[in-house]
């Protein structure tokens, strides 16, 4: 056992740990996109506390207020207020905590769902590889949306644990294609073989081996998917069939600001602003995640 622990020690894990030295040296567009990220993530997990106003608070005679205004009691409104009066901030910061609790976690759930699902194809093939990869493709052939609309016009809308659960399926069959190429391509490298013949067991070596070396292809397909994800909420939302009121997000905000667009275009453009520097800050800092952790665009 202690040449296999030796072996392990000195084994070439996987890249994601040079980000961390990349940082400093990532381009201006990349930083600021960053920014963006964690002042974003910074108000999903501090919403409740910087708020300045109760998002579900209501003032008919301080509607429609435009950004910077002031009501009848003398109080800011940063952003204005909407049809009914409530702060445009505070409900854009508690948007912006479900959105991002939704698609984070719902993300993650389908990376760890798929990536599981490719780890068993490649460990036991034959007629479960190939069972698994008939399912991947049926789910590639299908837009996501259609089977999300069906499966909440059976078990009703109003489930936060069931919609973030459903959200998080889209995409999973990417990171089962990814985990199950990846994996085969280690095991064909011989390492694996050879880690086995030294006593390891199989659940050892591939979350002990295989895993940490196909990481960095699944951590840049979640930065991939993640704003699909941010996005496929938003789109239900809008459309009334994802997150419920008294709860909002930033979909739910979209939605209300769309017949006011001519005289208050706040309602619907700071939420759309949003969306748009979320997905697009994201995608940024996935194609240079692509880039660093890619071996093919490495310069030698």
């Amino acid at each position: 056992m202690s040449t296999l622990e030796n072996i392990e020690e000195f084994e070439p894990q996987s890249r994601t740990g040079a980000i961390l030295y990349t940082l400093l040296g990532a381009p201006t567009l990349v930083k600021i996109a960053l920014g963006w990220l964690l002042i974003v993530f910074f108000v999903a997990a501090t919403a409740q506390w910087i708020i300045p106003f109760d998002y579900q608070a209501t003032s008919l005679l301080s509607r429609l207020l435009p950004p910077g205004a002031t009501d009848l009691k003398g109080a800011l409104h940063i952003l204005g207020t909407d049809h009914l009066g409530r702060d445009v901030l505070s409900r854009v910061f508690v948007s912006i905590q479900i959105t991002m609790l939704v698609a984070v976690f719902g993300t993650f759930f389908g990376a760890f769902v798929g990536s599981a699902i490719g780890l068993v194809a490649a460990r036991f093939r034959g007629i479960v590889d190939d069972i698994i990869m008939v399912l991947v493709d049926f789910q590639a052939s299908l837009p996501f949306v259609i089977i999300a609309l069906s499966v909440i016009a059976v078990m009703g809308t109003g489930n936060m644990l069931l919609f973030i659960l459903l959200v998080g399926l889209q995409g999973w069959e990417r990171y089962a294609r990814i985990a199950r190429g990846l994996t085969l391509s280690a095991i064909n490298h011989g390492y694996a073989t050879s880690i086995r013949q030294l006593g390891a067991g199989t659940l050892r070596v591939y979350l002990r081996h295989i895993l940490p070396n196909i990481l960095a292809a699944l951590i840049v397909q979640v930065t991939i998917n993640f704003p699909e994800t941010v996005i496929l909420e938003a789109s239900m939302s809008f459309l009334g069939v994802g997150i419920q009121p008294p709860n909002t997000s930033l979909g739910n905000l979209l939605s209300y600001g769309r017949d006011y667009l001519l005289n208050a275009w706040w309602m619907a453009g700071i939420p759309g602003f949003t969306i748009f520097f979320t997905t697009l800050s994201m995608s940024t800092v996935g194609d240079w995640l692509r880039d660093e952790l890619d071996p093919t665009t490495m310069s030698a």
